[in-house]
């Protein structure tokens, strides 16, 4: 059977995820594990505070305080993955403005994009951060956020065979809209970009920022190069596609990071954190992990692959971005205190432990290390009934 060399990148992601974890803890002492929607909800409260929002009085940025700019290193994170997808595709001559959205499909970009921000914001974190971060370190957050996640992407799928919705679904689609460049410019537009990354690191002279910032391209080039998504993989899961090569390589991705992960914390005694917050009751991760998957069956994107298709010039990934960052995640911030007025949290600081599957030893690693594998085994090769999406999953979704 022929080498898939898509492999390779999704090793990369895993092997990029923990080489930052273990640069942060050998800068902060702590070993810090990505994610990206708590920089992007801090970019957009940042965003209404010009338009008169003052957000000193939310709860929300008490709990994720805004910062100055030159110690933001998880939005330089969040910058470095739009430029890394940016500088691949220029480097491959592929960079071009495409995937622009008829009005029904940027209609569906932009409310998934809403329900994507306000639901990861709800559930503290994204398909990276509860997820793939999230299952690495043994979150038991992870689980029923994952399940929550793949109930409100079913959703999506059976509204969108519905005889009341499917005339919405189907006409949502992309524009024949191509704006190429010639070689010369694209290469002229890499050298310009990696000076402007230069400058960038010379202007921040924040260690965390700089090294969040370059391991952010390496992520976003990766995503690029591996057209990495985990939004088609949960699809795969529930049956959209014959293919089910996203599911392998994300699960494989998932499984090598995890083994890192475990290596970190059980060999080399790493002390090993999120930087967002850990102390919400399960059923922010239920209710927001739902919401989150309705906004990405809508959207067609997960929160990392958005990032990278953007950088790479998807108008479509665009729409969703601007709906999760300025719209989705301010609104739960704005709300975040009547959601807290009812819904039980755990009010004390609490050691990372508590949260961890970990706790258990061997036994908990074993447990984390088998979902990967179950995942493959059970929907990598599965081929049963499937969903009739294809069309709307190809037109939805393209990634380059």
């Amino acid at each position: 059977m022929k080498f898939n060399i898509l492999y390779i990148y999704s090793i990369l992601l895993a092997l990029a995820s923990f080489a930052l974890a273990v640069a942060s803890y050998v800068v902060s002492g702590q070993a810090l594990w990505w994610g990206v929607t708590g920089a992007e909800s801090q970019m957009g409260g940042k965003f209404w505070s010009f338009f008169g929002l003052d957000i000193s009085k939310l709860a929300y940025y008490h709990v994720y305080p805004i910062p100055e700019i030159d110690k933001a290193f998880t939005w330089f994170l969040v910058f470095g993955i739009i430029i890394g997808s940016f500088v691949a595709s220029l480097a491959k001559g592929e960079f071009s403005i495409r995937q622009v959205p008829n009005r029904n499909l940027s209609l569906q970009a932009l409310i998934g994009g809403i329900l994507i921000g306000y639901g990861t914001r709800m559930a503290g974190g994204c398909n990276i951060g509860d997820f793939y971060s999230g299952f690495a370190t043994g979150s038991f957050w992870a689980f029923p956020f994952f399940l929550s996640m793949l109930s409100g992407i079913y959703l999506i799928l059976v509204l969108s065979r519905s005889r009341w919705f499917s005339h919405f679904f189907a006409s949502a689609k992309p524009r024949s809209t191509f704006v190429w460049l010639g070689r010369k410019i694209q290469y002229s537009m890499l050298a310009i970009s990696i000076a402007v990354v230069g400058v960038l690191i010379y202007i921040f002279q924040d260690t965390m920022v700089r090294i969040w910032l370059v391991f952010g391209m390496i992520l976003g080039s990766v995503g690029y190069l591996g057209t990495l998504c985990f939004q088609t993989s949960f699809r795969e899961t529930l049956g959209v596609s014959r293919d089910r090569e996203m599911i392998r390589l994300i699960a494989v991705s998932l499984l090598v990071v995890s083994v890192l992960a475990q290596i970190s914390i059980f060999a080399l005694h790493l002390r090993t954190n999120f930087f967002f917050d850990q102390n919400q009751s399960v059923l922010y991760q239920i209710i927001g992990g739902f919401v989150f998957g309705l906004g990405m069956g809508l959207a067609f994107n997960c929160t990392f692959s958005m990032e990278w298709r953007m950088g790479s010039g998807n108008i479509q990934a665009l729409i969703t971005f601007i709906g999760l960052t300025f719209i989705g995640a301010p609104l739960y911030a704005l709300s975040y205190s009547f959601w807290h007025s009812f819904i039980p949290v755990l009010v004390y600081p609490a050691t990372y432990w508590q949260f961890s599957i970990y706790r258990y030893g061997i036994p908990g690693a074993v447990l984390i290390d088998l979902f990967p594998i179950m995942w493959i085994i059970f929907f990598g090769y599965r081929r049963g009934s499937e969903l009739k999406e294809e069309k709307t999953e190809t037109s939805g979704s393209m990634a380059s």
